[in-house]
């Protein structure tokens, strides 16, 4: 994966740093489609996401830390696709359900 950004941020890439969460469905040189699933109570380390669009196949109820400590609680609900910005974050589903999404994110040219 070659994404045009700066260089902690590719060492933070989602799916280097958590493979086991973010898995590469499709991907070519504009868009990179994965396939994100996270049980209930697991966490990700932080990581990176370049512009994206999430669709949410099974919803639930997250926390995302970002890396200045701030966090927020966000609800996920199924049916709904909902933006992400470029950002560098760490989720845990703190909810009752597995969360599913298929996340689209926008590689440039």
């Amino acid at each position: 994966m070659n994404i045009q950004v700066d260089n902690n941020m590719q060492k933070n890439d989602a799916v280097s740093v958590e493979p086991g969460v973010h898995k590469v469905l499709f991907e070519n040189e504009r868009v990179r489609v994965l396939d994100v699933y996270l049980a209930v109570g697991g966490k990700t380390e932080m990581h990176w996401h370049p512009d994206s669009v999430s669709y949410v196949l099974n919803g639930g109820k997250m926390r995302v830390t970002r890396p200045d400590g701030t966090v927020v609680d966000v609800e996920l609900v199924a049916g709904k696709v909902i933006p992400g910005t470029n950002s560098e974050h760490a989720v845990e589903n703190i909810g009752n359900s597995d969360i599913h999404t298929i996340q689209v994110e926008f590689l440039g040219k």
